[in-house]
């Protein structure tokens, strides 16, 4: 295949970045119109690409848009794999939570239109992104679900725990301090991009959870 067709318009040489460009582009685009509404040709004018490229790059349409996800999705399940691991002791455990909490704020932040489409896509639970959503995010929670369970083994929380209760309650408030935060800026100047802010709320997150589910005896 001719490689000119995912060169930049207006430059000779091909740029190792362009399928950066494009994926950022894609992000905000389909964070805006979703997939159905999404025009590959406005996509192309911000990444200042050929319209060729997505096809050169991604096979189309389609494929652009799941790999927005599968990027995300392997790089947030690789890091959570990291974190989650079994805890021997209650400070270990909130530890590893603590750590957990900040990196998963950070990342949301940093890749909002990302954020924004994963809780779309998972509410209208679309299809095109099915497989690639129980292959990584999915993942995430049950690998934080196992980490509960093994505690709740090891006395370190509550033995009458249900500890997908316990996941889904934490993941939701996670992932809605990352949606309303906007709202908190506006209304109440406490965002979750300052870091002293997001230290405090991460750290009151820690004490209220931790104070309903650890082994009271």
């Amino acid at each position: 295949m001719d490689q000119k067709v995912c060169e930049p318009i207006g430059k000779k040489n091909i740029s190792t970045d362009t399928r950066d460009h494009i994926l950022a582009e894609a992000r905000k685009h389909f964070c805006e119109k979703g997939f159905e509404g999404a025009s590959l040709r406005i996509i192309c004018d911000g990444a200042k690409v050929n319209v060729s490229a997505i096809k050169y790059h991604f096979g189309g349409k389609e494929g652009l848009y799941r790999e927005c996800f599968k990027i995300y999705g392997e790089s947030r399940l690789n890091s959570a794999s990291k974190i989650l691991t079994k805890a021997n002791s209650l400070e270990e455990l909130k530890l590893r939570i603590k750590l957990f909490c900040e990196d998963f704020i950070k990342e949301g932040l940093e890749n909002m239109h990302t954020t924004k489409m994963i809780c779309r896509e998972i509410e209208i639970e679309n299809p095109l992104i099915e497989d690639i959503f129980q292959e990584t995010f999915l993942k995430i929670y049950t690998t934080l679900a196992e980490m509960f369970e093994d505690a709740k083994n090891k006395n370190l929380i509550r033995k009458d725990l249900d500890v997908m209760i316990v996941t889904a309650a934490f993941f939701h408030n996670l992932t809605t301090s990352l949606r309303v935060n906007h709202v908190g800026q506006k209304y109440f100047d406490r965002s979750l991009h300052d870091p002293v802010y997001s230290e405090l709320f991460i750290n009151n997150i820690i004490v209220i959870f931790f104070d309903g589910i650890k082994n009271q005896e």
